[in-house]
């Protein structure tokens, strides 16, 4: 199994204005352009206003903390309780999910 911790940012007019994360253990490692999905009941992409289908922009590995990380980007707020909302800033400094988006 492969600790995997999936990130996503939500973007409006180019700003993140917020952020989600949710930490899975996978028996696969995911590659970009792999789409998450849940089963028809509900949907881990699920918004206001309907159902994104966003792949995976991006893969990284972080060597400190031994997990794969999954990059998402959105440009609605997520509404599934799938997820766990990020603060963006803590104490004046990004959050440490945000810093994966560092560098683009």
């Amino acid at each position: 199994m492969h600790k995997i911790e999936l990130v996503v940012r939500v973007l409006e007019h180019g700003e993140a204005v917020a952020g989600y994360a949710r930490d899975l253990e996978l028996p696969f490692v995911p590659t970009a352009g792999m789409r998450f999905m849940q089963g028809s009941s509900t949907t881990v992409w699920e918004t206001r206003n309907g159902t994104l289908y966003p792949k995976v922009e991006q893969v990284i590995y972080d060597l400190d903390e031994e997990k794969i990380v999954c990059l998402f980007t959105v440009e609605e707020r997520l509404a599934a309780s799938f997820w766990t909302e990020l603060k963006l800033h803590v104490a004046g400094t990004i959050c440490a999910e945000m810093r994966y988006f560092e560098g683009e």
